[in-house]
Order: structure tokens, then C-alpha cells, then sequence
């Protein structure tokens, strides 16, 4: 990552910073002494899109309007969309293979379908138009299990998949089955998928939205929101839950299960300044969110919920649960008796400081001179005598960025991105523990065209709070000073970058930058970490 630029003439109001962000792309200049190992790809956007409507049983209202309408904003968006309408069984087989063998790890998938759907023995099938069941044995037969998709995508390995049911309306064969439980099954969401329910499991879906819509609720409020530019994919699904909810005096909650591992928008951009929803409204999704799930015992859905609202009302007793649905840790190991302890020194590598490939985080990042907010995501790949590699994706854009951040200290940029400055050795403590006081050689970062030396100090523990949660943290502050010559005028630079590494975590959980040129703050970043899955 790279600094922003440094330009009195761009940068001294926030109008010239707003040019400056357009423009960044062409104009910011590298951000440290040495340059960047990676590559930078752009993927694929594909989509299939459904609309199940002419059953000979109970048809339906809105599929065919839904899908269209989502098939309309997917392609906005950018996707190239595939949609198919009243298929029958061998049809409707024969769309999801072909989509499912077009994937690979080049592509982000989506699969919208909108029409009847069943659940059985916990199972979700996708109901043809010309099912005719006439027992829940039959279910198997009749329709579409949704896990034949879910496979395709996963073996395919592409790094987004989502798989949107705008399903549950009723069921059409309710008394010629036997039992068959209400609305789809809550299903756990494959590694790099985001499974969306229009509803709750085991919950109906409302056919229509309000007055004479020709549209559901859910595809109404979907079809709207992924259509911002910036907008984080888990944001999109928390803004229709907010609206439907809302609409519908919480009788229908939408719901997600998501597994994905980097970072993905619909309409790449900068995020617009969040937007305050009604206090109510806020409220009340929330509160239904967390009714669907208070009595579960499953983790993965009170991750969800904090996922969505990590800084929710429920959000410690959903930690609580979690905790207590963990699996207990073995019990470690009895000590060695000290004469058989080898003494370690002080800047060993251990393993244990080590991320292991898996481990992801996700960040928010703000500058005080961008309206709106970067979601940033980094998950490695490798951990190798020469650094640990990495894979970064953000809300920005459609590109997937690898990388080698270095396991000793120094700066640390991404290819071909610059809205941001760059991060100060992300794995800190990866060549060793950092103590107090600690000596540290100076670092050499550049802003703009100047070479600044930045001493650094280590300046103990301290609790920091962020929205993944709260740490124990160490502390380093890194201060520099430089001269900038333009026109014949010298003026100073001083910047200043705090960094917060919590080795919970084994990665930054905070960090912050500032820049002043003579007496104008020409750089005011920071860095926060959201969420941390670690292997």
C-alpha cells in the first residue's frame, strides 16, 4: 500500500482530494524503499439467475419479475447474466451444470433463484415447474438438492460464490407429503460462499412486497442496495434484512450464513459516508436477527450475527455462546524440568508467532480526506523463510492482489493499489518477541518524493478496542522528519504511524498515520481491524 499523494495543489481541501482520489491510480507514487513482489489479476463476474413461476401446483406471482429485475442490477453491476425462466427438472439440471462447469478460480459466481424450494432430512432442493410430489420420498426425485450447485462451486475454487434463495413462499404439495417441515433448511455455507435466505430457516417468505408490487420484498430491497458503489457484500444482505424486517413488522428476517474469505462488492468503489438508518429500523433488524438464532446451538450462526452487528447489543452474549459451543483445548503439555529447557534467543522465529496459511483478517480503512470508507481483506496463502504470501482484496475494485510481506520489520505495499499508505511490518512479532524499549534500526518510508528515516520505538502493552473486539496489544510508534524542496520553497515533513499488534490475533488489529507538510495535514489514514479467522 501506498501513501497518498503529497501535491499542495491537489490535496489543500478536501475538493482537490476528492480529484486526488480519482486520479490516484496514475499519479500516487510508490510508498516504500522497496518495491513490491506480486501481481494484481481482475476476475471474471458470472451469474445465473432463475425464476420458477408456472408450477402446475400452486404457481407463483413474482419469480419471473424478481429474476428479471436481479438479473437487470447483476448486469449493471457488471456480471455477465445468464437467465432462465420455468424450467422443468431436466432444464433446470441442465442450467445449474452449465453454469457450475463455466466457473473456475478466475470467477465470482452468483446464483439467484427465485420460486418453490423444500427442505428434507436437512437438505434444501430447488423445486422444477413440473414437479408433481406426492410424498416427501419423492422430494430426492422431484427436485434439485442444492448441495449438486454448492459442489460445482466449490470444486471449481472460485473465490466468491453466493447463493442467493428467494425461495421458501409456501409449499405447493403441504398435505400430500408427509410432515414436511416449513421453508428451507439452515444450511452451513462452503468455504468461499455466502449462502442468502429471503427468509429465516424454517420460515416463510412473503410472493409480493407492499400494494401492487410485482415484486417480492427481498428482490425489491436486494436489487436496490447491491447497486452501491463500495458497499461490503455482507453490508448489501444487512440493508434488505433492515428493509424487509421493517416492512413486514418482523414477520419475515432474511438471513445468511456466509464462509467467504476476502473481500468483495457489487459495484466496486469507495464506500459513501454509512449512512444512518433509523434508530428503529436499526433496532429492529437487529433484534429479529438475534430472535432466529438465541436458541441455537450452533456457533457459525452466532458468528453471523456478529458479523452483521459487532458491535450489536447481543454482541457479548453471541462471544459467550460461542465460546461455550468451542470444542475444549488439549490440555497442554507438563513442563520440562528447567535443566532440559534448550534457551532460546531472543529474535528466534517461533511457530507459534506464525500465521499459518488460512488465517484471514479483514479491515476497515478510513482517511479523513475520502468520504467514505475502504474494506480491505488479507488472507495467506504461505509461510516461507522469505515472507508469508498473501492474497488482498477490497471493496475498490474487482482485482485480487498477491503479495510477500516480510517477515523481518520494514514497510509493507500492495501492487498496484494506492489508496492507502502502507502497512509497518504486519506480523511483528514473526522474527520474535518485542519487549520494551526494544532497539529497532531506523526504517526508511517515502511520501511523496522525499525519503523520510522513521525511528521507532516500542512502547509496551496496552488494551485496545476495535470492532473484531478488545486486545492486549503491543505498541509501536514510528516518527520521521524529512525536507520537501518544490518552487524553491523547503518545507518539513513529519509523519507519525501508530501501530497496535495483538499476537492473539498474530497480526495488526489497529493502525494510524499521519502526515503534515509545512503546516497542512496532507495525510490522515487509519487502519481497523473487523474480523480475524485463524486456522
Amino acid at each position: 500500500m501506498k501513501p497518498a499523494l503529497l501535491r499542495s495543489g491537489l490535496l489543500c481541501r478536501r475538493l482537490g482530494a476528492i480529484v486526488a482520489l480519482l486520479c490516484c491510480a496514475l499519479t500516487w507514487p510508490a510508498a516504500f524503499a522497496q518495491p513490491a513482489r506480486g501481481l494484481a489479476t481482475t476476475e471474471e463476474r458470472l451469474a445465473l439467475v432463475i425464476g420458477n413461476a408456472a408450477y402446475r401446483t400452486d404457481p407463483l406471482d413474482n419469480p419471473i419479475n424478481d429474476a428479471r429485475l436481479i438479473a437487470s442490477s447483476l448486469q449493471r453491476s457488471g456480471f455477465n447474466v445468464t437467465v432462465r425462466e420455468n424450467l422443468d427438472r431436466t432444464a433446470l439440471l441442465g442450467a445449474l451444470r452449465e453454469f457450475g462447469n463455466r466457473l473456475n478460480e478466475n470467477t465470482i459466481a452468483v446464483l439467484y433463484y427465485a420460486g418453490h424450494g423444500l427442505q428434507l432430512r436437512d437438505r434444501n432442493y430447488l423445486i422444477p415447474v413440473d414437479a408433481e410430489i406426492r410424498s416427501e420420498d419423492e422430494i430426492p426425485i422431484s427436485g434439485i438438492d442444492l448441495s449438486f450447485i454448492l459442489g460445482r462451486m466449490s470444486a471449481a475454487r472460485s473465490r466468491i460464490n453466493i447463493v442467493i434463495l428467494d425461495a421458501c413462499r409456501n409449499n405447493p404439495f403441504a398435505g400430500k407429503t408427509v410432515a414436511a417441515p416449513r421453508g428451507l433448511a439452515q444450511m452451513d455455507a462452503p468455504v468461499g460462499t455466502l449462502l442468502a435466505f429471503a427468509t429465516a430457516p424454517g420460515k416463510l417468505a412473503a410472493d409480493s412486497g407492499t400494494g401492487n408490487s410485482a415484486n417480492s420484498l427481498y428482490a425489491l430491497y436486494l436489487s436496490k442496495h447491491l447497486l452501491t458503489p463500495g458497499l461490503p457484500v455482507e453490508s448489501v444482505f444487512k440493508r434488505v434484512r433492515e428493509g424487509v424486517v421493517k416492512d413486514t413488522q418482523q414477520q419475515q428476517v432474511p438471513w445468511e450464513s456466509s464462509s467467504l474469505q476476502g473481500e468483495f462488492a457489487f459495484v466496486p468503489g469507495v464506500a459513501a459516508a454509512a449512512r444512518e438508518p433509523a434508530p428503529d429500523q436499526e433496532a429492529a433488524g437487529e433484534l429479529a436477527f438475534w430472535n432466529s438464532i438465541q436458541t441455537s446451538n450452533r456457533a457459525d450462526e452466532y458468528r453471523a450475527y456478529l458479523r452483521q452487528y459487532p458491535n450489536g447489543r447481543f454482541a457479548m452474549l453471541a462471544q459467550t455462546r460461542i465460546a461455550a459451543l468451542a470444542p475444549a483445548p488439549p490440555a497442554p503439555p507438563a513442563a520440562a524440568p528447567a535443566s532440559q529447557v534448550a534457551p532460546t534467543a531472543p529474535q528466534a522465529a517461533r511457530p507459534e508467532l506464525l500465521p499459518r496459511p488460512g488465517d484471514t483478517w479483514r479491515y476497515r480503512v478510513q482517511d479523513q480526506f475520502r468520504l467514505g470508507d475502504l474494506y480491505v481483506t488479507a488472507r495467506v496463502n504461505a509461510v516461507t523463510d522469505e515472507g508469508v504470501a498473501e492474497t488482498w482484496t477490497t471493496t475498490s475494485d474487482a482485482q485480487v492482489r498477491t503479495a510477500l510481506a516480510p517477515r523481518s520489520l520494514g514497510f509493507h505495499a500492495l501492487p498496484d493499489w494506492t489508496l492507502a499508505p502502507p502497512e509497518f511490518a504486519p506480523y511483528l512479532q514473526a522474527s520474535g518477541l518485542l519487549r520494551t524499549g526494544q532497539v529497532i534500526v531506523d526504517q526508511q518510508r517515502r511520501i511523496g518524493q522525499v525519503m523520510v528515516p522513521m525511528k521507532v520505538s516500542v512502547e509496551g502493552e496496552e488494551d485496545v478496542t476495535v470492532a473484531a473486539g478488545r486486545f492486549r496489544a503491543t505498541k509501536l510508534v514510528l516518527r520521521g522528519q524529512g525536507v520537501q524542496t518544490r518552487g524553491g520553497t523547503r518545507s518539513a515533513v513529519l509523519t507519525e504511524q501508530t501501530v497496535w499488534y495483538a499476537p492473539e490475533v498474530k497480526r495488526i488489529v489497529k493502525q494510524t498515520i499521519s502526515t503534515r507538510v509545512g503546516n497542512v495535514l496532507r495525510e490522515a489514514s487509519s487502519f481497523e481491524l473487523m474480523e480475524a479467522k485463524l486456522n
